[in-house]
């Protein structure tokens, strides 16, 4: 079956750190666990003061727990590049589908979100049978919201990479980061 298809990606670490969606996650039992190792890494060294940390535990907490954009994530990245400002948050998607074309990718761009594909181009070098980028734009409770994505298609399993935020600055900051995760994309 399908869906029983292995792969592996690769984080820039100084960047980006993964967010379990559920436990136990390696050696971690709870969310709890992970949040308190996670924020004593971070600010180690930093001389950080006891509120900071406690904001930093509850941020990792909070975005460990909330519901992504999307139904269905398979995993949650961070950003902690800049801990302390507003939160970044990418995801990662993979579905079952049918997908038969360049064309098929550019639609299921729009997934979830509606909205239009304001920009979209192929995808070259990658272990994908066929993958694009877009730049999608919707009206989301009353907020424009834009999302970059890279999808991929390999044995009948699409791969979504995105990111969604109101700043489009935000999203042109981490674009190329995205990018790099999603042609960081292997398979067993």
């Amino acid at each position: 079956m399908a869906l029983d298809l292995q792969y592996s990606l690769t984080l820039d670490a100084t960047r980006w750190l993964p967010v379990p969606l559920s436990f136990p996650w390696g050696e971690f039992s709870t969310p709890q666990e992970w949040a308190a190792t996670l924020t004593a890494s971070l600010l180690d060294g930093t001389g950080a003061e006891q509120v900071a940390s406690e904001l930093l535990m509850n941020t990792a907490l909070t975005l460990q727990a909330m519901d992504g954009p999307l139904p269905g994530a398979s995993e949650r990245f961070w950003r902690t590049e800049y801990v302390g400002g507003r939160a970044i948050v990418a995801h990662l998607y993979i579905s079952e589908l049918e997908v038969a074309s360049i064309e098929d990718l550019v639609q299921l761009a729009r997934a979830g979100l509606g909205g239009i594909v304001q920009t979209w181009s192929v995808i070259d070098d990658t272990p994908f049978s066929a993958a694009i980028s877009a730049t999608v734009v919707a009206e989301i409770d009353g907020a424009d919201v834009g999302a970059i994505r890279w999808l991929g298609v390999r044995d009948g399993l699409v791969f979504i990479v995105e990111l969604l935020d109101e700043d489009p600055l935000v999203l042109e900051a981490v674009q190329s980061e995205m990018d790099a995760v999603f042609r960081s994309i292997r398979f067993a």
